[in-house]
């Protein structure tokens, strides 16, 4: 009998108990008090609305890095290109998802946007010109639009875009 508790404190079987297969989980351990804390939980990046902190239209040709990400197909194929650029009010967190955040113009999503972590978000547009008055920008998760719209959309003036018409 004695052997028997000395063995179940181990964690071994009982006699008459099937062992456990070499590969079976462990039994779970009691708490000892030594356990690494907790990690408090808070809301993910994508949890909650993307507030932005500015946006502006940038030439795409004569921009190395926006001409780099563009494509030399898309560069080809555009008419009059241009970039609209998004700093976000905090980082984007993990943009190696399956959704990604994504802006959007006059709540339109426009066409994909390249994130550049830790903040930084553009999306490409073949034909500026086609911009006409102002541009309301948000920013939303895909999937996620409604509880991650950016609350204050910030507009673009038809003098920002003037250039690129």
């Amino acid at each position: 009998m004695l052997a028997a508790v000395f063995l179940a404190a181990l964690g071994c079987p009982g006699p008459g108990a099937a062992p456990a297969a070499p590969d079976s989980p462990r039994p779970a351990r009691a708490p000892t008090g030594l356990e690494p804390p907790a990690v408090a939980t808070t809301s993910q990046p994508q949890d909650r609305p993307v507030e932005i902190r500015s946006a502006r239209p940038v030439a795409v040709r004569g921009d190395s890095l926006l001409e780099r990400i563009a494509g030399q197909a898309f560069l080809r194929q555009a008419r009059s290109p241009l970039a609209i650029e998004v700093i976000t009010e905090a980082p984007l967190g993990d943009v190696a998802r399956t959704a990604s955040p994504e802006i959007f113009l006059n709540g339109e999503r426009v066409g994909d946007t390249w994130p550049l972590p830790p903040n930084r978000l553009v999306v490409f547009l073949p034909d500026g010109s086609r911009l006409q008055g102002t541009v309301s920008v948000t920013v939303a998760w895909l999937g996620s639009e409604p509880r991650t719209r950016s609350l204050r959309p910030v507009v673009l003036t038809e003098e920002q875009l003037r250039p690129f018409r």
